[in-house]
């Protein structure tokens, strides 16, 4: 039979509520022009708005909504996914509207993940694991990597969804215009944080986003060539004089004899 102190205790085992977890962040804010600075957090309010409205996902989903200085972090209930993860490739072209009439031009990593959250704010492993993703290095090479290959300024967004994101709203018809196809896999380290995440950007196809991956890949775990400084040469050494005895030198063969030439 169980005592109250069991059942009380219970409660510990419960899972708490499965929600999707939206990660928004605002690529190279640092690098906007101070008398634009202002201007970020309205601007960035009005995309996301204009976005979830085109998704019929609403701000009063949130059960959890934080501004992070240069973006925003959502809890959404989990019925939700299949929206979130179109908000991405709809906040694209509304992006692009924006920074096309605009001086102000904002480009935008999203993150998504699924998982337990409880409803008291903490260092939770679901939203932890929306972090790491979010900031995760090769993630953010790969933004950069497209937005210099625009030149134009056309790349907009980026996304990254973890696998369990993209199994479960690819297994059924969850989205509208996101496609499993427009997704490319993605080995995610960040810290103490390693998984297998995917990711797509609007304007490059999975196949080029796979490419430029594997080149970012490469080039990390290519061996480091010695510079210059450290290639084997040959040193000339000049001594003035008769009190030098020192001399440089990489390899020696055979003797060294200080002193004047024999005669």
């Amino acid at each position: 039979m169980e005592t109250e102190d069991s059942l009380a205790g219970s409660s510990a085992n419960t899972v708490p509520d499965i929600r999707t977890l939206l990660g928004v962040d605002v690529i190279d804010s640092a690098r906007t022009a101070p008398h634009l600075l202002p201007q970020v957090p309205s601007v960035l309010a009005t995309l996301l708005s204009a976005g979830m409205d085109a998704v019929a996902v609403s701000r009063q989903d949130a059960v959890d909504a934080q501004y992070t200085g240069d973006g925003w972090l959502y809890a959404f209930p989990s019925g939700l996914l299949g929206r979130v993860v179109d908000l991405g490739r709809t906040l694209d072209g509304i992006v692009a509207e924006h920074n096309k009439w605009n001086k102000l031009e904002l480009r935008l990593r999203l993150a998504v993940e699924v998982g337990p959250l409880p409803g008291t704010q903490g260092f939770h492993p679901a939203n932890i694991s929306r972090s790491r993703l979010l900031e995760a290095p090769a993630f953010k090479a790969l933004a950069r990597r497209c937005i210099a290959a625009r030149p134009d300024g056309s790349m907009s967004t980026a996304m990254i969804m973890s696998d369990a994101v993209h199994r479960t709203v690819f297994a059924g018809d969850y989205t509208k215009v996101a496609r499993a196809t427009d997704f490319a896999a993605l080995a995610v380290t960040n810290k103490e944080f390693t998984t297998h995440a995917w990711v797509a950007v609007p304007g490059f196809d999975a196949r080029t986003l796979a490419g430029m991956i594997a080149e970012d890949d490469a080039a990390a775990s290519a061996p480091v060539e010695e510079s210059k400084a450290t290639d084997v040469g040959t040193v000339t050494n000049t001594i003035n004089g008769g009190g030098n005895h020192g001399v440089q030198a990489h390899t020696i063969n055979g003797g060294v004899r200080f002193g004047s030439p024999r005669r």
